[in-house]
């Protein structure tokens, strides 16, 4: 995994890391749009987030030049990231215990994928500073802020799609916009999306919730009478995104039984320090959470822990069950925590 700092304007700090990369040998080129739908696709989402986001559109560029590489061509690639159906798992959940506010993430996708993975610190001139994981370089699919907003997505399958925002760029959005979950909700109501997913939010107060969203609705989960947590996994769960959800089994990837199993450790903890829970979960000793089969070539590729209440984080590289957890004090140290 990699772990880059990056400061400055946006696209200051897409050229810095585009040139760091081609310099050590990136070449993205067999990747850019060749189809004209796709690139043309792209650049209506681009456009799109122009109008909300235009900073990320500025270290689109930014990279692009660092690259060597068209900018159509590689705006279409990072904007159209997940609207062609691709396989993800992962399983988010955040809880309240006591004073302290758990926010935990595993990021599941294809093993190959495992050498482009990055631990970023950002501190944008024009955005709140963050610590983001992601493995397609400018999106990031987890992090938190240093106002103590955590943001993780969690994949869900769909049969449709429009130019918006995907969800590497709605949870970077989000990190570098919102301080608190209602905020980040009230920026992500208007938003066109362009692929269907769970945004896990939850703040250092203990407010947390999952927005259930896709190109043709959204709805808003929060826990139930008597509950301090949430959980997201790949499936939609309120009544009115039920019908939006295309997975094409029940148990796809295993969603029904990692969320059974989160749901059950959450409900019967009661004294277990909170992190140590959170690690117990996402390492599998709870039930099955990261134990995929090796023929299936998918794995946890990281796992991300953080306490909001003081920013402390924890981050295995690596499937939890097989790699140790280590802080990583560099947001904490930022922010002067």
């Amino acid at each position: 995994m990699y772990h880059p700092r990056l400061q400055g304007h946006h696209y200051d700090m897409g050229y810095k890391y585009g040139s760091l990369l081609y310099k050590n040998g990136v070449r993205l080129d067999s990747l850019l749009p060749v189809n004209e739908t796709h690139l043309a696709f792209g650049m209506n989402s681009e456009s799109i987030c122009k109008t909300y986001y235009p900073e990320i559109i500025d270290e689109i560029s930014g990279m692009a030049e660092g690259l060597h590489v068209p900018y159509e061509g590689f705006a279409s690639f990072i904007l159209n990231i997940g609207i062609h159906g691709e396989d993800f798992g992962c399983t988010t959940f955040c809880f309240q215990h006591g004073d302290d506010v758990i926010f935990a993430r595993n990021y599941d996708m294809f093993s190959q994928f495992k050498k482009t993975t990055e631990s970023c610190l950002y501190r944008p001139f024009s955005g709140y500073s963050f610590l983001g994981q992601g493995d397609s370089l400018i999106g990031k699919e987890d992090g938190v802020n240093e106002h103590g907003l955590a943001v993780g997505m969690t994949f869900v399958a769909s049969k449709s799609t429009k130019p918006g925002f995907n969800f590497l760029i709605l949870v970077r959005y989000l990190l570098e916009k919102a301080r608190t979950v209602q905020e980040a909700i009230l920026l992500l109501r208007p938003l066109p999306l362009c692929t269907s997913q769970n945004i896990v939010l939850a703040d250092r107060t203990g407010d947390m919730a999952v927005v259930e969203c896709c190109p043709a609705g959204m709805a808003i989960r929060q826990p139930g009478p008597g509950q301090r947590f949430l959980i997201a996994t790949n499936q939609f769960i309120d009544p009115a995104m039920t019908a939006l959800d295309h997975r094409p089994e029940p148990d796809w990837y295993s969603t029904q039984t990692r969320y059974h199993n989160v749901l059950q450790a959450l409900m019967k903890s009661s004294g277990q320090d909170p992190m140590q829970l959170a690690q117990d979960i996402l390492s599998g000793k709870c039930g099955f959470v990261c134990q995929y089969k090796k023929e299936l070539r998918f794995d946890s590729l990281w796992s991300f822990i953080v306490r909001l209440n003081d920013l402390t984080v924890l981050r295995a590289e690596g499937n939890p069950g097989k790699t140790k957890y280590v802080p990583d004090p560099r947001l904490r140290t930022t922010c002067c925590y």
